[in-house]
């Protein structure tokens, strides 16, 4: 849950506007998804169904549920999360992430200069 949503929840339900109020715009345009930034630290996916597929956070006061943040280092991560992770590299980005299979879900935690810059929590089902 990030900032009181969940994945898979509806953009359009009304929950979005209570919390963050009228007027939300797009932020990117992107094949199947349009991105929409809630504040300053959270911007969402939504897929043509108007279900919440991505988080991408940048606050650095929202922490995971395993309290890593932005400004932490790979090494806190992996104490956090484990060694079973999997590793790639985008943007310049050194990106450690996490899969749990049991909740059709990933979390990825992307590194600049061995310290965490953004943190995305996909929906599995995200293309």
């Amino acid at each position: 849950m990030i900032d009181g949503l969940s994945l898979n929840d509806d953009f359009y339900s009304g929950k979005i506007t209570e919390k963050y109020g009228k007027g939300i715009e797009k932020s990117r345009d992107v094949e199947n998804y349009d991105y929409f930034k809630l504040t300053n630290g959270i911007e969402v996916a939504v897929d043509k169904k108007g279900k919440m597929t991505r988080f991408i956070i940048t606050d650095r006061g929202l922490e995971t549920a395993k309290e890593i943040k932005i400004g932490d280092t790979k090494e806190d991560i992996i104490k956090a999360y484990g060694d079973n992770y999997y590793f790639r590299i985008e943007q310049g980005a050194n990106i450690i992430g996490y899969v749990d299979k049991e909740r059709e879900r990933s979390l990825e935690f992307w590194l600049f200069d061995n310290e965490v810059n953004l943190y995305r929590l996909d929906n599995n089902l995200m293309q």
